[in-house]
């Protein structure tokens, strides 16, 4: 792709971005007043009386931005070191390296400590070293990486590792991977863990008698904008229902409050 092209991609990009900012803008504003009305310290006081069960909620504040990515990859051509694997390539995701090991590799004690080392190692998994383990969203038989880039986490699927163990042994993973990422706008005060969670309240997302088992901040997708992928720095929220040991995730957008739907490709 030639520098032209790439310049007036993203030019695209900061005017989409800004049009929906906008919006943004304004919807956020509508949850402030929202807030300000009903008040936070009443809202934590429904949730109790709901027997919603809470984690200790951080009201501390970070700062971040809007990131974009092209949905190009570098991941084909950077396979080169990796051993002992067969390679598959599909175009789920954006480019997707389906590994299937020559020789399943045991796992059964200390599996995340064992996993997390040996994707670390540079002829087992290209840009291993990328990835951070993500315990909350694994089980024993799918162990879930998120790509970290430039000192920002992104959970998405454009960027994660999934390994996968059959009877404590490892036979293989899924792989995408973002090549970069391009900040579009300045940071901005970003909302809280305790604002995430009443926003979710507030809006119906968390049931009657509901666990809200953790929360994490990270970066996941907004858009699609003519080649790019924009993403937004939000909140996830774990959360298990009534009589269910099954987990939910919510999101919601860090910036503006506003709650994240499930995500649908353009």
């Amino acid at each position: 792709m030639d520098f032209r092209r790439i310049e007036m991609i993203f030019l695209f990009v900061f005017i989409a971005l800004n049009v929906f900012l906008g919006i943004s803008f304004f919807q956020s504003q509508q949850v402030d007043l929202a807030t300000d009305a009903g008040g936070t310290t009443a809202i934590l006081a429904d949730i109790k009386r709901d027997d919603i069960k809470l984690p200790k909620l951080s009201t501390s504040t970070e700062h971040g931005a809007y990131l974009a990515s092209t949905k190009t990859s570098t991941l084909r051509q950077d396979v080169g070191p990796v051993k002992g694997q067969t390679l598959h390539f599909s175009d789920a995701n954006g480019l997707t390296l389906n590994a299937t090991l020559d020789s399943p590799l045991s796992v059964k004690t200390n599996a995340a400590a064992r996993l997390q080392r040996w994707v670390a190692q540079a002829d087992n998994v290209a840009h291993g070293s990328a990835y951070t383990y993500q315990k909350e969203l694994s089980t024993a038989t799918s162990y879930v990486f998120a790509q970290k880039i430039g000192g920002h986490l992104v959970n998405d699927p454009h960027a994660q590792l999934t390994l996968h163990v059959s009877d404590g042994r490892l036979t293989g993973y899924a792989q995408t991977y973002l090549t970069n990422l391009v900040t579009l706008r300045g940071d901005v005060n970003l909302c809280s863990a305790q604002d995430a969670v009443t926003t979710l309240y507030r809006e119906n997302e968390i049931t009657s008698n509901s666990k809200v088992l953790w929360t994490h901040l990270s970066y996941t997708y907004l858009l699609n904008a003519k080649g790019s992928t924009v993403y937004v720095p939000a909140w996830s929220v774990g959360i298990e229902s009534q009589g269910s040991k099954n987990l939910t995730v919510k999101k919601v957008n860090a910036i503006n409050k506003t709650v994240l739907k499930t995500r649908s490709e353009d």
